[in-house]
């Protein structure tokens, strides 16, 4: 299987005609940019997927794009301008990912070679790159990482050969051939046990959970069904067997009694439901404790040693955590970003966002036992399947800035949540700016 071809077969001369209308450009030209694009984005996945990391991080990122919409080029750019613009933030998270601080590099050669305008490579390229990966996400449907690793090592002898000249020193790839040699299947089966033992981890807990719950409801129903039949019998055998008068006297006793000790019952499964509770949350708080000692616990000697020489601006993301770290991990384990912005209505991270990303991953660095999820949210305003979409894609961006950093695919992973978990009123716009934001919490 040649990928390059199929792109020239199945993509490029679709692409370059919509886009060149988008664009502005000619369609020669922006199929002789492609011509070099697709090589040295399919280049850097193979790069990238020679580590089963890499490959679990890049499987990460076709799960979440929309295989079928990318089949279709035309109803991308016949859904307008917002319909193509989720194309160019879906492709600016995973050329983030990719290429990190290499993307400048390969703009200008790209557009050299093609005679293309910067902006309009910039773009075409973010256009490209979701397009390569959903063909390849379509291929490796169910193979998992192991069978993309498979898959992007039969493309090496392919992409050296159509690599434009220098594009592979410029990426660290002017030896194609040698790239993840060794690369096992096992790595993939190692993946796949992993995440079944995480799975059967998870259904032992919920299991246990759920027959402690059936056992707590069990016996309250229980003591609800016996109190009636005890009253009955009470009444029945005093009824019988005194005078009308001791009657009447000794069942309002009994009664009296029968309620008390009903209610002693009650009240006694009350404060035992209520320990249980007390003793749950306690041992919940013991158990984030714990696991953040021991996450924070592993320390990278060398990166540690870098780390502390970064100052923190205040209120960043970074600076929170190291408060965090300093204070004994007292407080929430999330954090949000001050000063990572994007463009209006889009997923691309301004110029000064970079350096409090590369903060928190110098902080990663130093801690290598520390996971973390990327949130990001939105305000109320506008469609709230589009608010998801564009925190969705937001939060990858920030994902990928990390990876290319240097951070492990599997210690990351982007959420995105729109306008679902609102920390301020989105009826103000000050309410509104508080919402829009992107966190990073600790998790296991």
């Amino acid at each position: 299987m040649n990928i390059l071809d199929m792109l020239k077969d199945q993509v490029t001369g679709t692409l370059a005609k919509q886009a060149s209308g988008f664009l502005g450009e000619s369609e020669g030209a922006v199929t002789s940019a492609l011509g070099s694009a697709f090589p040295a984005i399919l280049g850097s996945m193979i790069d990238k997927g020679s580590s089963k990391e890499g490959a679990a991080g890049m499987m990460g990122m076709i799960e979440n794009l929309d295989l079928d919409m990318l089949g279709n080029i035309g109803n991308i750019f016949g859904g307008g301008a917002s319909s193509v613009n989720g194309l160019l933030n879906s492709g600016g998270g995973i050329l983030d990912m990719l290429l990190g601080d290499k993307l400048g590099g390969v703009v200008d050669m790209i557009t050299k070679v093609s005679g293309l305008k910067g902006g309009s490579t910039s773009s075409l390229l973010k256009m490209a790159a979701p397009l390569l990966m959903g063909m390849i996400g379509k291929k490796v449907a169910g193979k998992g990482a192991g069978g993309l690793m498979d898959l992007l090592m039969g493309q090496k002898e392919h992409v050296a050969k159509a690599m434009p000249s220098g594009m592979g020193s410029l990426l660290g790839l002017a030896n194609l051939g040698g790239i993840g040699d060794g690369i096992k299947n096992v790595a993939g089966a190692a993946t796949g046990a992993a995440g079944n033992a995480a799975k059967a981890a998870t259904n032992v807990a919920g299991n246990t959970a759920a027959a402690a719950t059936g056992a707590a409801k069990s016996g309250l129903g229980w003591l609800k069904g016996l109190l009636p039949l005890l009253i009955i019998a009470g009444l029945a055998y005093w009824f019988f067997t005194k005078g009308a008068a001791d009657k009447m006297k000794d069942v309002a006793g009994s009664a009296m009694e029968t309620t008390k000790n009903a209610a002693g019952a009650v009240a006694d499964g009350a404060a035992g439901a209520a320990g249980a509770v007390a003793d749950g949350a306690a041992g919940a708080a013991g158990a984030v404790a714990d696991f953040t000692t021991e996450a924070f616990g592993k320390v990278d000697a060398a990166a540690k040693s870098a780390l502390d020489k970064i100052t923190f601006t205040t209120g960043s993301a970074g600076s929170q955590m190291m408060d965090y770290i300093k204070g004994g991990f007292k407080g929430d384990s999330s954090f949000r970003f001050n000063n990572v912005n994007f463009a209006s209505g889009s997923a691309e991270l301004t110029a000064e966002s970079a350096g409090e990303i590369d903060n928190l991953a110098a902080i990663l660095k130093a801690y290598p036992g520390v996971n973390v999820e990327i949130h990001g949210h939105t305000d109320n305003t506008g469609n709230a399947e589009g608010n998801k979409t564009l925190s969705s894609a937001r939060a990858t961006a920030v994902l990928g800035r990390l990876m290319g950093q240097g951070i492990d695919a599997n210690r990351i992973k982007a959420m995105g949540f729109g306008a679902d978990k609102p920390v301020a009123d989105n009826g103000t716009a000050e309410g509104r700016a508080e919402n829009r934001r992107i966190e990073a919490v600790l998790v296991k």
